[in-house]
């Protein structure tokens, strides 16, 4: 339906073109009306209508002023301009204004529908111009936007580069419209997932953000999730530019929906453009430090605080890679993987030793997995193989091998049943924890919690609180033990708590319960 809207300060006029027009059937709908202009235009920003019908003498604001504020601020809307005065004066103005439609009062519905007609018929050939136009648009801009994606890929690889492969990149970059050519470079590399698994609108809104800037940034995708260039005139101005990137994506990263794991790692300055591997590089390493120790808080890291956190990388496990992976999920690569990276060393981390010896590690590794879970490793790593050496490729295929083994392999229904053996002989523990549970089930932590939920309709410790208060409402049913030895009794250091905790479950505290069952059958 076509949405009318009609601006008449005559009740009476109004009235005749809402009753007798036969808006359905034509093919329209009156969508509002007004005595007024000033009264209008609110109204009309709501409607969006597609079609206005005014009069031109109103009070305080008269046609020929909503017509001029209507196209302004909705070009798109068609207009019909009504009027009782047959004078050339308006009609002029009207044309000034783009109007091309003009009926004098008054206006019978044959004439007002060919008028209708008419200019819907206009507007839907101007919709269909705008839409071939931006199809047009989004063509060149896909068809640009892959050569330049492709383009600033081959910048974040593992081969060095040479003078003449950076001309020429800067050179390819300026035919799309790109100034690559700056006295500083820093890269920023970004890590975050998806609870369906998808990347697509985080980077949409990384895209947008990076078009905003002016040029001083450029994004493209990575595997594990985007890179960004950051151009800048010295050192310090580039990394404050970095810096405020990283900010921003930060903040744009969070408000996506289900986006988690979220790491931005800022690589070291760089005075050439062939030394933006080297950056890139840095920005890495970082990412894989902040990877290893999840529970530090940081989001946003450079290389400055890279550099202090080797110490703090002492404890790390150096079990090999496929014994820290053996229960972990997909959705644990990311810090199993950065710990592992982390505890080879920050120096041995860029040599080509270095790089083939955790290519190796971890095809090793996906094999074992793939074949453990049934799973031929040349077919399912088939791709992963053909993408050469480096990090990049390495973690590509320990997620391919564990995305393989979560779909192959059992959901862990022999491990749940292991766990909550574990919980009845160990519930009284008043530091029993989830990890203690995992270990006993063969299971990391984060993948037990999943799959027990799952099996049990309830989290760990929900299954664990509903437990203990089930054993302690057995024991005060029992008589004879004041509610602190009961909650004790049952892994609560703390009777206070425990009678909270009571009260909220069952609805009546530890006493009362007592009182209302003791020595009752159970």
């Amino acid at each position: 339906m076509v949405k009318v809207f009609l601006v008449d300060d005559e009740i009476v006029i109004r009235e005749g073109i809402r009753n007798s027009f036969p808006w359905e059937e034509s093919g329209y709908t009156l969508v509002g009306e007004a005595p007024d202009g000033e009264i209008a235009l609110p109204m009309i920003r709501d409607a969006n209508p597609d079609i206005l019908i005014t009069d031109i003498r109103m009070p305080f604001m008269d046609g020929m002023q909503l017509c001029r504020e209507v196209k302004r601020q909705m070009p798109w809307i068609g207009v019909v301009i009504l009027s009782g005065y047959d004078d050339f004066t308006y009609a002029r103005q009207a044309i000034s204004l783009g109007v091309k439609e003009y009926l004098l009062k008054p206006v019978t519905a044959q004439e007002l529908k060919e008028v209708l007609d008419r200019i819907s018929a206009r507007l839907t050939e101007e919709r269909r111009a705008r839409e071939d136009m931006a199809l047009m648009r989004r063509r060149l801009h896909s068809g640009s936007q892959f050569v330049k994606e492709k383009l600033l890929s081959s910048l974040f690889t593992d081969e060095p580069m040479e003078d003449g492969d950076a001309d020429a990149m800067i050179e390819q970059m300026r035919t799309l419209g790109i100034n690559l050519a700056a006295k500083c470079y820093a890269v920023i590399d970004m890590a975050f997932s998806c609870a369906d698994g998808s990347r697509s609108v985080p980077r949409a809104a990384l895209y947008a953000l990076a078009e905003s800037s002016g040029g001083i940034v450029q994004v493209c995708a990575a595997k594990h999730g985007a890179r960004a260039l950051v151009l800048g005139d010295s050192e310090d101005d580039t990394e404050d530019r970095a810096y405020s990137f990283a900010s921003s994506a930060l903040n744009e990263l969070e408000r996506s929906s289900g986006c988690t794991g979220i790491l931005l790692a800022i690589g070291e300055i760089v005075s050439r453009f062939a030394d933006i591997r080297l950056s890139m590089r840095s920005a890495r390493h970082t990412r894989h430090l902040m990877a290893a120790r999840p529970g530090a808080g940081m989001r946003i890291m450079g290389v400055r605080e890279a550099a202090d956190t080797p110490d703090a990388l002492k404890d790390l496990d150096l079990r090999p890679l496929h014994e820290r992976l053996q229960y972990a999920a997909a959705d644990e690569l990311d810090q199993v993987f950065g710990e592992y990276v982390a505890s080879l060393g920050a120096a041995d981390l860029h040599s080509a030793v270095a790089a083939d010896y955790l290519h190796v590690e971890a095809l090793m590794t996906a094999s074992r997995i793939i074949r453990e879970a049934g799973g031929d490793p040349a077919r399912e790593l088939k791709r992963e193989w053909s993408d050469g050496g480096g990090e990049d490729a390495a973690y590509e295929m320990l997620r391919t091998a564990l995305c393989y083994r979560d779909q192959h392999v059992s959901k862990g229904g022999s491990s749940v049943a292991k766990a909550r053996a574990y919980l009845s002989q160990h519930f009284a523990e008043p530091n029993l924890m989830l990890q203690d549970v995992a270990r006993a089930a063969c299971m990391s932590n984060s993948r037990l919690s999943t799959v027990f939920a799952q099996e049990t309709g309830y989290t760990f410790t929900e299954y664990l609180t509903a437990l203990r208060i089930g054993k302690a409402k057995e024991l005060l049913r029992l008589g004879g033990m004041r509610s602190s030895q009961v909650a004790f009794a049952v892994g609560y250091n703390d009777p206070h708590y425990f009678s909270y905790l009571f009260k909220k479950t069952v609805g009546m505290t530890p006493s009362e319960y007592r009182r209302e069952n003791e020595n009752q059958p159970d």
